[in-house]
């Protein structure tokens, strides 16, 4: 190559040192955030690809198994699991620390399963890092019922028998093939827990009302635009706003820390529904917004484009219910009672340190002498740490601005059409390469 042809590249293509020079400042910080995120993909993927040699490596020395041998059947499952040291219910590219991951190894470690791909799985619903009291999942799983055996498999003794102890399979039943746990179920319950403050309940409650009925929820959920046609039409029948252990003397040093609970019951729920409805009522009870907000944010037409606000924290997140018709649940009351001592174990773990946190903020809040200007009681935070999803109660206005005045997202028309037309380049593109390879 001669040294014009060299330089005529080195004009065409710039160095990486002069790309990052001519970026300004705000820039570099965008593109480091961008490289930070990227390099924790690639640590998670590598972790995750390590994880699945060595789980393949244990398959592997497994002793052979015969499916065809062993008659199947199709069976509901309900469990529970305690999310906070997983990521999420749902299995993901970039990590194996979700409850599916934990779930899929002991379905196949147990041999009830042959894989995934096979199994005919549904599952109920699905939590980002919260719990799930009822999670309930439809499957195809080996049977022991033949023409000489009545008994059945104890699904629920052998699944507990290597299931971590934060995921508990409590009943199972058997169902019809084709019943699914995900488009058969009538209705799913939510709870939410957030300490009391200095909330007001009672505009809580008269805002939660106006969620009630069969409405497009498109400003209380994160838009999911990946069908054609995207629905934003739920029925929500019954919302509720209470405080678990009445108390309602302002003077009570345990005052601001009693616990509270939001129940949402409903037929179906969008991605992240319950998260955003929290978020709205929290601002109302903190009197930043007015209790007509969620009745204004229900009116498409006047607010055809969501609001920016942060959505609240997925720790306090619980699936509490699935309901079913004709299933009849089959549970074992010796596994029951282990179950139980489980979660016996880990009420007594969290319950000593929070008594002990608890201890400390009473000894600092006495060294204060007017009760008015303790922080915590206008201040709490549901995750102080999280500052993705932290839901603080500050109730200082000053610089506090008023959501339906805040510049909004993307319509959902806008997006459908920029993920069609993202679709139709990706085709375009696809479709050229295979005419490249068929030339060659």
């Amino acid at each position: 190559m001669s040294n014009e042809q060299i330089n005529s590249s080195k004009r065409k293509f710039p160095s990486d040192e002069d790309q990052w020079s001519t970026l300004s400042r705000e820039e570099l910080i965008q593109r480091c955030k961008q490289l930070d995120k990227h390099v924790e993909q690639l640590r998670n993927t590598i972790s995750k690809t390590t994880g699945k040699d060595s789980k393949e490596k244990k398959m592997k020395a497994m002793r052979p198994f015969d499916f065809s041998k062993h008659p199947k059947r199709h069976i509901f499952l309900k469990f529970f699991y305690l999310g906070w040291d997983y990521h999420g219910f749902v299995v993901q590219e970039t990590t194996s620390q979700t409850v599916e991951d934990f779930l899929f190894d002991a379905l196949i470690k147990t041999r009830l399963i042959e894989e995934r791909a096979t199994s005919n799985y549904h599952r109920c619903g699905r939590t980002d890092r919260g719990d799930a009291f009822t999670q309930v999942i439809s499957l195809t799983v080996r049977s022991k019922l033949s023409v000489h055996s009545t008994e059945e498999l104890n699904y629920v003794q052998i699944l507990n028998g290597v299931l971590p102890s934060s995921i508990r399979c409590t009943a199972w039943a058997p169902v019809p093939d084709g019943k699914s746990a995900r488009f058969d179920c009538v209705s799913r319950s939510y709870r939410y827990f957030f300490p009391k403050a200095n909330l007001n309940l009672d505009r809580m409650r008269q805002a939660a009302a106006d969620l009630i009925g069969t409405h497009d929820f498109r400003s209380f959920c994160k838009l999911d635009i990946t069908n054609d046609e995207p629905t934003f039409i739920r029925r929500i029948d019954n919302v509720t706003v209470e405080q678990l252990s009445i108390d309602n003397d302002s003077n009570n040093p345990n005052f601001g820390y009693q616990m509270c609970e939001l129940l949402v019951h409903g037929s179906g729920f969008l991605w992240h529904q319950i998260r955003c409805i929290v978020a709205i009522l929290l601002l109302i009870g903190q009197e930043k917004e007015d209790v007509q907000l969620v009745k204004e944010l229900l009116n498409i037409e006047k607010y055809p484009c969501t609001p920016n606000y942060q959505i609240a924290s997925e720790l306090p997140l619980i699936l509490f219910d699935c309901q079913f018709n004709n299933v009849e649940w089959i549970c074992d009351h010796s596994s029951l009672r282990m179950t139980i001592a489980h979660l016996q174990r880990h009420w007594s773990s969290f319950q000593i340190r929070a008594t002990m946190i608890k201890t400390m903020l009473n000894h600092l809040e006495s060294q204060i002498s007017d009760q008015q200007q303790t922080p915590i009681l206008g201040q709490l935070a549901l995750i102080e740490n999280d500052s993705h999803a932290s839901t603080g109660y500050n109730n200082n206005r000053k610089n506090y601005q008023p959501i339906l005045t805040r510049p909004v997202r993307e319509s959902v028309e806008t997006k459908v059409e920029k993920f069609q037309n993202k679709k139709a380049k990706l085709k375009t593109s696809t479709d050229h390469d295979d005419e490249k390879n068929g030339e060659a």
